[in-house]
């Protein structure tokens, strides 16, 4: 069950007037980095199953679309996308509630357990005119595509992308019980002007239902056996205290579509450095890597500008190649006696002469001398071994 303390149920209530000032008090850096799939087919409403006539586009399930979504190192797969009745209005500024006619709840999935395994991208649709409507609800009112993809990308606002972000606690229904999961809601605040007219249209499609007939949204049925509301009262919100330790304002920061260009703009926290090894990483001619395990990118980095960064550890090519250089330098010396032994005996004739040499010597160069660069050379060797393994 879910605490009676926190976020709770889907949607959530608001009655604290939503205010440029307020939201700049609750700002927070959220690394979202979403990489949008292009769709080649004009999107449809899902007619049969259990799904059918609530509002469901075609993606259903893990791996059903290309498009991806990235927080705090975890990658998350679109399961879902259903246009539902209005949701978060009372999130929206006083001027836009009133024109909320309805909301599209993007569905996303971790691809392993971890603490929010869901999250939701919530966009309101404001029933009003505008010069450029989505492609996206163009291409789903038509029937068509405009000559080419289209993606989700375009049923977020087009300009300003700021989003109030919370967490809740949802109950999911199991085959013999339910759990409890922490999702991850952001709804875009701007909203996405859409013209009414066409916007009707869109939802008498829905149902199928004639031009004589009302229409009426459906309202939310989460994906993946999750329960919207496990209680008769939704979460509400009703000081500015509980607005600002509950919710968080950010802003979304597209990179592009899938086909305006062949570069790729990341946010360093959507990554983590993970020490790979050939023999543990590569199974089957695939790279497989544990996404618990790793640093975020950004805080290596951070810890290489501080002198903090961490040291590179000894690796079979690294042992390859300290052996390599103590066996030239051993080559070199070893070398340098048999040409000096060479030059000795052809100058004079003698090969004895070279150790005699030698042997007269000692007292320019005292054994002391020699063993005491040899014992340097070793210590040299032994710290660049300690370096690399601590």
């Amino acid at each position: 069950m879910c605490s009676t303390f926190g976020i709770r149920d889907f949607p959530i209530l608001n009655s604290v007037p939503v205010t440029p000032s307020l939201n700049a008090l609750i700002y927070e850096e959220i690394p979202l980095d979403i990489q949008w799939g292009p769709k080649a087919t004009e999107p449809t409403f899902i007619r049969d199953g259990p799904y059918a006539n609530l509002g469901y586009l075609e993606y259903m399930g893990q791996g059903a679309s290309t498009t991806t979504l990235r927080l705090n190192g975890n990658s998350f797969s679109l399961i879902s996308v259903q246009l539902c009745a209005p949701q978060h209005a009372s999130l929206l500024p006083q001027d836009k509630q009133r024109d909320c006619s309805g909301e599209l709840v993007i569905g996303f999935k971790a691809g392993n357990k971890i603490s929010e395994e869901y999250l939701f991208l919530c966009v309101p649709i404001l029933t009003r005119s505008t010069t450029t409507p989505s492609v996206y609800l163009e291409a789903l009112r038509q029937g068509r595509l405009d000559g080419k993809p289209t993606s989700l990308l375009s049923v977020l606002p087009p300009s300003d992308k700021h989003y109030i972000s919370y967490s809740t606690c949802l109950q999911r229904r199991e085959q013999t019980a339910t759990s409890t999961k922490q999702v991850r809601v952001f709804v875009f605040t701007e909203g996405l002007a859409y013209p009414a007219a066409n916007f009707l249209e869109i939802a008498r499609k829905i149902t199928a239902s004639s031009v004589s007939n009302a229409v009426y949204l459906p309202t939310i049925q989460l994906p993946d056996n999750l329960v919207d509301k496990s209680q008769a009262m939704l979460f509400s919100i009703t000081t500015e205290t509980d607005y600002k330790s509950l919710l968080r304002y950010s802003q979304y920061y597209a990179q592009g579509t899938p086909d305006s260009s062949q570069y790729r703009t990341d946010n360093l926290d959507s990554y983590k450095c993970v020490p790979l090894e050939p023999s543990q990483n590569v199974k089957d001619g695939k790279l497989v890597v544990d996404t618990e395990t790793g640093e975020l990118l950004s805080q290596v980095l951070k810890d290489k500008d501080n002198g903090k960064g961490t040291r590179t550890r000894l690796t079979p090519a690294i042992v390859e190649q300290i052996i390599a250089v103590c066996v030239a330098i051993v080559l070199v010396i070893f070398v340098f006696l048999i040409v000096a032994y060479i030059i000795t005996s052809i100058t004079t004739g003698n090969a004895d002469e070279f150790f005699k040499v030698i042997k007269q010597n000692a007292n320019v160069v005292p054994p002391i001398v020699f063993f005491s660069v040899l014992s340097g050379l070793i210590c040299l060797m032994l710290g660049i071994f300690l370096r690399n393994l601590f």
